[in-house]
């Protein structure tokens, strides 16, 4: 017995997938746990705090890399 695949449905199937991970890539990335915020600022200490609330975003900070 074979199986019989529509290729209008299997392409219907692949645009949404694309789609879907298209929306999940253009999202940021980090976001302020207390409210939720995706705007951050970075102090010249290397420390970054949320831009609305003022929150210490722990997880992430700046650090200074050798140069080659």
């Amino acid at each position: 017995m074979e199986n019989v695949v529509r290729l209008a449905d299997y392409r219907r199937r692949r645009q949404k997938a694309r789609r879907a991970a298209a929306a999940a890539d253009s999202e940021p990335q980090y976001f302020c746990l207390r409210c939720d915020a995706y705007e951050f600022r970075i102090y010249a200490s290397g420390k970054v705090h949320c831009a609305h609330c003022g929150a210490l975003i722990a997880n992430l900070a700046l650090a200074e890399t050798a140069k080659p």
